[in-house]
């Protein structure tokens, strides 16, 4: 057992923080056939120090009990496992992952705020993922997005945090609007089909209307009353989270039908667009100069299950660019 690996393990089990990464590296230890000796000897040594799970059980016992608690409950994609985490805890969490297809539920946390409970779901870079809400509201949502929902909604109205890019098809309720919280703009609705784009570390937020209705509720501005924007469909809004403003975009309805499906689609985008998407789609960091790169563009669409190589080859001959990797690192030269 690798020593990075027994630090990781060592941590997880005190309950201290772990990154992203790290997690990861974990995860894959735990659920990876070739490890499994090392994962039981691991359990049957150090499991004693978690009361949650016996120190007997073993790997594959725990992969059957979930998996049969899975299919008693008819659990969906991306379900929150509040009750079986409760039983399985730490573990749970983890080897879940390999369990639910694209709902991958990579960290589930309960949050107070007031009085109800609120479950945090992130989809990490290099993954995406799709959960069912209480009400029915079926969400998608985009590598390296974090969304915060609660168990129930109230009688007032259908809250939601997110961080990152989600598809929402919202469950049609006259009584209660649903409104999606980000950054600088609050997205609300009664019942619709909409995309949200609002990432913490970039500078605009975009909302993308395919049926119904929405409202853009602008809170950043120096008026004192909310500044409210109507929504049609076919239409979509950025708001600058710079200098306050929002202005109409074009409709992205193919780059936001690929993503849900798996495929990355960049159409006469920058080079900077382009840098972010691919760091979330494959989980990698680009290293590049910006004032090389700055004015370049490009058009391309890659289909589900095509490697990082292949989108790389076409960056490399329509940009006249040389790439090498290292360590999780692409580095971008401009050819001679």
């Amino acid at each position: 057992m690798p020593e990075k690996i027994i630090d990781i393990a060592n941590r997880f089990l005190a309950e201290q923080d772990c990154s992203i990464q790290e997690l990861t590296a974990f995860k894959s230890w735990l659920s990876n056939p070739a490890t499994h000796f090392e994962v039981e000897k691991w359990l049957s040594e150090h499991w004693t120090l978690s009361p949650e799970i016996d120190s007997n059980t073993l790997i594959e016992t725990v992969f059957k009990q979930i998996q049969e608690y899975q299919n008693e409950h008819h659990l969906q994609s991306g379900f929150s496992f509040r009750r079986i985490l409760t039983v399985y805890q730490k573990v749970a969490a983890f080897l879940l992952i390999p369990l639910v297809g694209l709902g991958i539920l990579y960290g589930v946390s309960q949050l107070n705020q007031s009085t109800d409970q609120y479950t945090e779901t992130i989809a990490p870079r290099g993954q995406k993922s799709q959960i069912i809400l209480a009400d029915g509201t079926k969400v998608w949502l985009n590598s390296a997005t974090k969304i915060k929902y609660p168990g129930n909604f109230s009688k007032g109205q259908r809250d939601v945090y997110l961080d990152g890019e989600a598809f929402f098809e919202v469950a049609t309720n006259a009584r209660q609007p649903f409104v999606v919280h980000t950054s600088g703009v609050d997205v609300k609705v009664l019942g619709t089909k909409f995309n949200v784009k609002a990432y913490a570390d970039e500078n605009q937020i975009e909302t993308s209307l395919f049926e119904g209705k929405v409202n853009l509720i602008l809170n950043n501005l120096s008026c004192k009353q909310p500044v409210v924007k109507e929504v049609k469909p076919g239409q979509s809004f950025a708001y600058s989270k710079k200098n306050h403003q929002l202005a109409a975009n074009r409709f992205p309805q193919d780059e936001i039908d690929g993503w849900k499906n798996n495929r990355l689609i960049f159409k006469d985008d920058t080079f900077g667009n382009l840098v972010r998407k691919l760091e979330r789609w494959y989980d990698v960091e680009v290293i590049y100069d910006e004032k090389q790169f700055y004015d370049r563009r490009l058009t391309v669409e890659l289909y589900e299950d095509e490697r990082l190589e292949r989108l790389m080859e076409v960056v490399s001959l329509t940009l006249s660019v040389n790439y090498r990797y290292e360590k999780g690192k692409i580095i971008l030269t401009p050819k001679r």
